[in-house]
């Protein structure tokens, strides 16, 4: 094959390669977008930031992503100042545990797969945007409701729908179903209910929910 056969077959190929180059790199620049005011742990980088794509209000918003050893699998709240602070200067730590009971260990964070990493970390997220919202007082009266086991069903309920609305469904959804199959329920209520054999009550939404929120808000719009 001559010189200019040879370059003819593999140029095509070699604009094939740049242009996916290109749009890799565009899409990571996106991403870092939301990177911005936040601590991201390297390993868990590429879930959390896409995650966070799909919140552009919390792009200035300062959250700490940390590893620790704790029961929860995954908890979100403001730091103890940023309760008191006004909301253009609070502080967020969401926490992923790293080591948990053997009966949770499944759901660590570590543990799912790139699409259950986003769905809870959208969770999460939902979370700061709920609590972000809020006063000095709703969120004090917040933080009251949390002896509740009636405030913290609808709390995560709700929780779930801000998920859904922000475009994250599916991922939601890829978790949700991880969860149940993990835990072999129909409801799940969360960790502290990890015993609990009552499954009258939808705290998360389960997955059928997911989807009717999901359409819900197509037919919407």
């Amino acid at each position: 094959m001559s010189a200019s056969g040879l370059l003819y077959r593999i140029l095509p190929l070699f604009l094939a390669i740049l242009h996916f180059s290109a749009q890799a790199s565009v899409s990571q620049d996106s991403l870092s977008i939301y990177g911005r005011n936040k601590e991201i742990p390297e390993q868990f980088k590429k879930p959390i930031l896409t995650a966070l794509s799909y919140f552009p209000e919390l792009k200035e918003v300062h959250i700490i992503f940390r590893i620790r050893k704790h029961y929860t699998p995954l908890t979100t709240k403001p730091n103890f100042l940023g309760v008191f602070a006004p909301k253009d200067h609070r502080t967020y730590i969401v926490t992923i545990s790293n080591e948990t009971s053997d009966t949770l260990t499944r759901l660590l964070f570590q543990n799912l797969s790139f699409e259950e990493q986003v769905g809870i970390m959208g969770h999460e997220l939902s979370h700061v945007v709920d609590f972000n919202g809020k006063n000095f007082v709703q969120s004090v009266a917040g933080g009251t409701g949390h002896v509740s086991r009636k405030y913290l069903d609808k709390m995560e309920f709700n929780t779930d729908r801000i998920c859904i609305e922000h475009g994250l469904g599916k991922y939601l959804e890829a978790y949700s179903m991880h969860v149940r199959q993990s835990m072999h329920v129909h409801n799940w209520r969360g960790v502290d209910f990890v015993n609990e054999k009552n499954e009258t009550h939808e705290a998360y939404m389960n997955p059928d929910t997911i989807e009717k929120y999901m359409d819900n808000a197509a037919s919407s719009r």
